[in-house]
């Protein structure tokens, strides 16, 4: 990481009607430096020409000066920006689960957002008053996923310019280039992902030899009795075991076409019943993810998955909870975390 910089500014706090029965405030108010100034401890990323427009999953927005108070709805995207030494200030959180601490931080990341003093706003549904509050001069919204707050965007976009983006389709890569060009944040994407191809590209060479027999492996949360989900090919995690010289399992076509509920409109995920599991998994390897160790016990244990490949060789292994949402830190866990499987 960049040495951490304090940055002192003033800025202007607009509040705008909550949606509900309470009623946040009517006009902005303007607070010169003398007023309100604050301290926040974040690294210098700026770089490149402004006005700058930035592409979106909403179209192009164009930006007028670098932010230097962005305040993000999405846990999956508040990794990306840590990681880009972004002057974050502030994010949303999920409800507590295995894959976050007790704020509702995705672990992978929590231990960067305390060093930067970063400010987790509110757990779950979007908080108008707190992102408000913030005073934030951008906000980064998820199209998509459990911690999309897209349905919001008219009143986030009254507080501040609000970039929407999807990362349901894309590499941890591709959304650190795209909020890095947002942010102006162009050099530091570079550095990160040069590191992690170097890392890749000795990871690959490692686990090559035990790749002899099949490269074909099966990504999934691992739910039984209710339903589970299989990653495929386009998913971040499908992706990455491509780069790696694995190939992601394809679906029966009748499974991969079924309805997929909640999960409709998505292409990275397929929810799959108990009574399918067995015909979505033919490959020679199986990736548990957000999960440890147990879960894959008890995947190897399962006797309505005793005859997939996987199991019979006993070719299961966790990727860690971490490994659910991948950003550059949960990246370079799970490259670890496979090299150590397979090497």
């Amino acid at each position: 990481m960049s040495p951490k910089m304090p940055r002192r500014r003033a800025f202007a706090t607009r509040f705008v009607a909550a949606l509900g029965v309470l009623a946040v405030g009517t006009a902005a108010v303007a607070c010169s430096s003398e007023e309100v100034a604050e301290e926040a401890s974040q690294p210098s990323v700026v770089s490149g020409e402004w006005p700058r427009t930035v592409d979106t999953a909403d179209g192009p927005i164009t930006l007028d000066a670098p932010p230097e108070r962005i305040v993000s709805t999405s846990v999956t995207l508040t990794g990306s920006l840590l990681a880009l030494d972004a002057p974050l200030i502030g994010t949303g959180a999920q409800p507590t689960s295995n894959t976050t601490d007790e704020q509702g931080r995705f672990s992978q990341w929590a231990d960067a957002a305390d060093e930067r003093g970063v400010e987790t706003l509110y757990q779950g549904e979007p908080n108008i008053e707190r992102i408000t509050a913030a005073a934030p001069d951008l906000i980064v919204v998820s199209a998509g996923g459990a911690d999309s707050a897209k349905e919001r965007y008219d009143v986030l976009s009254q507080i501040a310019p609000t970039l929407v983006f999807d990362y349901t389709d894309k590499s941890w890569q591709e959304m650190t280039t795209a909020l890095a060009a947002a942010v102006g944040a162009e050099e530091r994407a570079e550095e990160l992902i040069s590191e992690f191809d170097t890392k890749v590209d000795e990871a690959r060479a490692a686990i090559a030899p035990a790749l002899s027999d099949s490269s074909e492996v099966n990504i999934l949360t691992y739910n039984s009795p209710q339903d589970s989900r299989i990653f495929t090919a386009v998913s971040a995690q499908g992706q990455l075991a491509e780069r790696l010289g694995l190939t992601t399992a394809a679906l029966p076509d009748d499974i991969a076409n079924a309805d997929k509920g909640v999960m409709a409109g998505r292409a990275d995920v397929v929810p799959v019943g108990v009574e399918n599991l067995s015909r979505a998994l033919p490959g020679a390897i199986t990736f548990v993810i957000s999960a440890e160790h147990p879960a894959a016990g008890a995947m190897r244990a399962d006797p309505l998955l005793a005859e997939i490949p996987s199991v019979r060789t006993g070719k299961v292994y966790a990727l860690g909870y971490d490994s659910f949402r991948l950003d550059y830190y949960s990246a370079n866990n799970v490259v670890d975390r496979i090299v150590d499987a397979l090497a």
